[in-house]
């Protein structure tokens, strides 16, 4: 019963108190193991050896050592392995043209010691280790392993072992097994009845060891203390992160190949460890053949990966070694160095590589110290400049290192958690993935996310976007103009590889053997390691769920589409569809969560220069927002083709550099204009940061931009939007470039205008239709465009394609009592076959059938509509749910529908033209009582609370006439004042 491990002078036990002997007997045995066995190594045959048959058992013959050859066989040989303590493989001297010399495999006659586990039976509880077998093993190895031996064997049983005498240095090496206590003679006797002659003087030697108490006859020592156990599936990662750098005991169990081999780590606990290691710096061909998924041909073993095995094993195998631990691989294949504690110059990896037996591996020569690496690329060099080994073949080739030096560049955009966009020195993007590592795919179309996909490009983006890192290029995969570069991102002294791995959101990648890889691979893997060690992101319990959200920039699916697939399986793919009315009501079921308040999110990409993919984290929406209060020039069409306006591109690339994947923040334009056409958002957006950017404001500055007056004015920013313009019209820079000739022109054509309205200042006009208590359309009288479209309309004779059917927006003909007049579809109802029309030339609405609706030439439809919206100045209709709506409605219709009057315009704006009523027949200092006076007076209307500058003055002109209806409690006053509450409702109602 064993219990410490080896030292300098050759592997020594301390045995307990009970067996003093046994540790004297296995001291005086132990022998330094040799190093080099040379070519002069040989086997001297005394006589030749003849060949035996193998036979075969019957059912019955329950026997394992049937003899069936006694022809005896002599010679010598070197010991290459003990595989048990009683059995031996030895070696002989290569062959003319073989470079691979004979072995035998030859077992102890005469002797039983304790049978070892076999690796085949690594999983199989019962087919333990007996007692004292690894110590039997121990005794034998450290004994013969790499010496000069005799053998003489005496018979070879069915299935094909050979059993006889060994003797080393003239002692037979049974005798020294048996009298060190860990072999018991075989009891065979003669016909009398008598034990053999040869066997009288090893019981004798047996009889010895079992007063002595030696070995397996030790007293007071519970055999089962003595038991091996080995684990042949240890944690690898364990270990590694135990002994990172250390030098630690083993024995060379098995060689694989000439770069790998099976080790065995011994304990004081005799809870043994036996995993495989590859020496670092090196890859040899490999011994057995490898067959890849799906590949139908076996490759072909290179014989050169069979002499490297050889070289190996007949220097190693079996022998006590030093392993020094320095990396791990995915699949927890431990790499480092085997050294002799006495000798740690001998290096097998130099001898290999002098030889021509294996290639340079840089991935794993990174892993030692950098003048050894040196030294093993000159090893290499020399054998290829001799052409021996694997260099005799004229197509081998040297590994080449990476040799790419980091460079700072700026990180544009984060495609995903392992992919990102960089610009170069020379402002080139160029798109790069993370060496060595691999995130959740973010989903693209049908494919959905993977989860923690969206978290990782999150933190991702937060970190490094917009800044600049340290790029260094690893390696490249693909074919032609199809490769992708995979980099590995250093920011200031953290590794971006190795922190995606540490929180759980990215996992080291397994690489094949010889593949390139990151300069820091064994990190990531220890990142990853310890991420699941840990339970941190895609390792956490419970597994991570997919981030969910809505998309409003994918095009929403109408009925027609839902019932109907795209492409039907095997048909070509459906052309792209367009956006359009279901994605703008889709939309406006957000406007009430979004509101006119500011939310904070960030870019997802830039579409063009003025509009944005904008995802709003509070909200957990991803939609497209269209900038507010200026126009931009258009980029060229990628789909469509069309041509873009000058400096389109230009304004696109610096709202890019600006705000691509930044945090910002979004205000939604008020009122209607909150969603455009194609169901985009109008918005004013800021660079959120120390000091809020306007990207509007950004843009007018560099004059890439024009202010659009209107929605600057709805969100009250035109004043800052007209100063950052300012600045580029004092410069004439891009869109100002030509700014004089266009002040000339806006100056003659605002002249124009001028004279002209002073000219429509008043109109005459017929009031067609009723809107509400203060609104209504009206003709002008003197339109000449009236009389002509009537005469076209009397030309329409109802004819129409059979295939002809209405469209949103198009401008057709209805009956309307025997005539025809022109109506603008502004929705149509495929189910019940009818729409929703305006007359354009009355202002009245209406919902007519399909079959109402006639086409129209162009020239007649592109005429202007004859009804105008106009509004009585200074007033507003009653507030809803008060129960004067209607009354106001039909009041106003009996003063003024079907009339004409004389307009005074006074405001335009988008709720139309504002005006005030006269008699067409008025005579020149003859007062009339305006529409507006009578409604106040009878409580039909109120006065505007907050009017703008050109209708002020009416206030205090019908200030008398509001008095009077109130103190009357006519109308809406019936109840008293109307609060403020009432009139600020009905004011939201109105903008919705």
């Amino acid at each position: 019963f064993f219990l410490t491990a080896s030292q300098s002078a050759g592997r020594r036990y301390t045995h307990c108190a009970a067996s003093q002997d046994l540790l004297l007997s296995l001291a005086a045995s132990a022998f330094l193991s040799n190093w080099a066995m040379t070519s002069k190594d040989s086997v001297e045959k005394k006589a030749p050896a003849d060949k035996t048959a193998k036979s075969k058992k019957g059912k019955g013959d329950k026997s394992k050592d049937t003899v069936v050859s006694n022809q005896p066989q002599v010679g010598c040989g070197v010991v290459k392995n003990v595989t048990s303590g009683g059995t031996v493989v030895i070696y002989g001297q290569a062959t003319q043209g073989n470079a691979i010399p004979p072995e035998k495999t030859i077992t102890l006659s005469g002797v039983n010691v304790p049978k070892m586990q076999r690796r085949t039976q690594r999983d199989d509880d019962k087919e333990k280790d007996e007692p004292y077998a690894f110590h039997a093993r121990e005794f034998l190895r450290k004994l013969l392993i790499g010496k000069k031996v005799s053998f003489t064997t005496n018979h070879t049983n069915a299935n094909g072992r050979e059993y006889g005498n060994l003797t080393f240095d003239n002692i037979s090496v049974a005798d020294q097994v048996v009298s060190a206590g860990f072999g018991v003679v075989k009891t065979a006797t003669n016909k009398e009845g008598k034990m053999h002659a040869d066997r009288e003087a090893l019981y004798g030697l047996q009889v010895q060891a079992e007063k002595a108490g030696r070995g397996r006859h030790a007293k007071g020592v519970d055999p089962s203390h003595a038991v091996r156990d080995v684990n042949y599936d240890p944690d690898t990662f364990h270990f590694y992160m135990e002994n990172k750098g250390k030098a630690v005991p083993v024995i060379v169990d098995y060689v694989r190949s000439g770069s790998t081999v099976s080790v065995e780590v011994p304990r004081p606990n005799m809870k043994h460890l036996v995993f495989n290691v590859t020496l670092c710096g090196i890859v040899c061909p490999r011994t057995v053949p490898l067959k890849r998924k799906g590949q139908k041909k076996e490759e072909k073993v290179n014989p050169i990966g069979v002499v490297a095995q050889h070289y190996v094993a007949k220097r190693l195998l079996k022998r006590d070694m030093e392993f020094v631990t320095l990396g791990i691989d995915k699949s927890g294949n431990i790499y480092g160095r085997l050294q002799f504690a006495a000798h740690p110059e001998r290096d097998i990896t130099k001898l290999l590589l002098k030889n021509g037996y294996g290639r340079y591996l840089p991935w794993t020569g990174a892993l030692i110290d950098p003048k050894l690496s040196a030294e093993y690329r000159a090893c290499e060099a020399a054998a290829a400049a001799a052409k021996v080994g694997l260099w005799e073949n004229p197509k081998a080739q040297r590994a080449t290192a990476n040799t790419s030096q980091p460079a700072l560049m700026k990180v544009v955009m984060v495609n995903s958690g392992d992919s990102l966009t960089i610009q170069d020195a020379k402002g080139k993007d160029i798109r790069v993935n993370l060496a060595s590592v691999r995130t959740p795919r973010m989903g693209r179309r049908e494919t959905p996310s993977e989860p923690l996909a969206f978290e990782a490009k999150e933190w991702l983006r937060k970190k490094i976007v917009g800044k600049r890192v340290s790029v260094r290029f690893e390696y490249k995969r693909g074919t032609g103009n199809t490769q992708s570069d995979f980099v590995s991102i250093e920011q200031g002294r953290q590794n971006i590889n190795e922190q995606l791995c540490s929180l759980g959101f990215a996992t080291a990648v397994q690489h094949m053997m010889e593949g390139p890889r990151a300069y820091n691979y064994v990190k990531l893997v220890e990142a990853d390691k310890k991420a699941q060690i840990g339970k941190r992101g895609l390792h956490s319990k419970p597994p991570p769920t997919v981030h969910k959200y809505t998309d409003l920039t994918e095009i929403a699916r109408s009925k027609k589409d839902t019932k109907k697939k795209d492409a039907e399986e095997g048909d070509a793919p459906a052309p792209r569809r367009q956006r359009g009315e279901a994605d703008v009501e889709r939309a406006k079921t957000f406007l009430p969560q979004l509101g006119t308040s500011q939310h904070r999110g960030h870019v997802e990409y830039v579409i063009s220069g003025s509009k944005l993919k904008v995802y709003l984290a509070s909200k957990k929406l991803m939609c497209n927002v269209v900038l507010a209060g200026v126009q931009v020039p258009r980029t060229a069409g990628r789909r469509s083709g069309s041509q873009g306006d000058k400096y389109g591109e230009e304004a696109s690339t610096f709202v890019k550099n600006l705000c691509l994947q930044q945090n910002v923040i979004v205000e939604m334009s008020p009122g209607e204009n909150a969603v455009d056409r194609r169901g985009n958002f109008v918005a004013y957006v800021w660079v959120d940061g120390p000091s809020k950017v306007s990207v509007a404001a950004a843009l007018l500055r560099k004059g890439l931009a024009k202010i659009f007056v209107r929605s600057a004015e709805a969100g009250g920013y035109l004043d800052v939007l007209r100063k950052a313009e300012n600045v580029a019209k004092k410069d004439r820079i891009k869109v100002w470039e030509t700014f004089d000739e266009e002040m000339k022109k806006r100056k003659a054509e605002k002249d124009k205008r001028a004279e002209a309205e002073k000219k429509s200042k008043y109109q005459k006009i017929r009031v067609t239709e009723i809107v509400d208590g203060t609104s209504f359309y009206a003709q002008l009288e003197e339109d000449k465009n009236l009389t002509a479209i009537e005469e076209a309309l009397a030309k329409v004779d109802g004819t129409k394609p059979e295939d002809f059917e209405p469209e949103f927006g198009m401008v057709c003909a209805c009956k309307y009592e025997d005539s025809w007049c022109r109506v603008q579809i502004n929705d149509v109802d495929e189910t019940e076959m009818c729409c929703d029309v305006v007359f354009v030339d009355y202002g009245n609405k209406d919902t007519l059938q399909w079959a109402d609706v006639v086409p129209i030439d162009e020239e007649l439809s592109r005429k202007p509509p004859c009804a105008l919206k106009y509004r009585l100045a200074g007033i507003l209709p009653p507030p809803e749910g008060l129960g004067w709506t209607d009354p106001a409605f039909q009041r106003l219709g009996e003063l003024t529908y079907d009339k004409v009057f004389n307009a005074e315009v006074l405001l335009r704006d988008n709720q139309g033209t504002h005006v005030t009523l006269s008699s067409p027949d008025k005579k020149e200092g003859e007062k009339e009582e305006a529409v507006q006076a009578t409604l106040l007076k009878e409580g039909l209307a109120r006065l505007t609370k907050r009017p703008a500058y050109e209708v002020k003055f009416l206030n205090r002109q019908f200030r008398d006439y509001q008095q009077e209806g109130v103190k009357a409690r006519a109308g809406i006053w019936e109840y008293g004042e109307v609060s403020d509450e009432e009139e600020e409702e009905d004011n939201r109602r109105r903008r919705k």
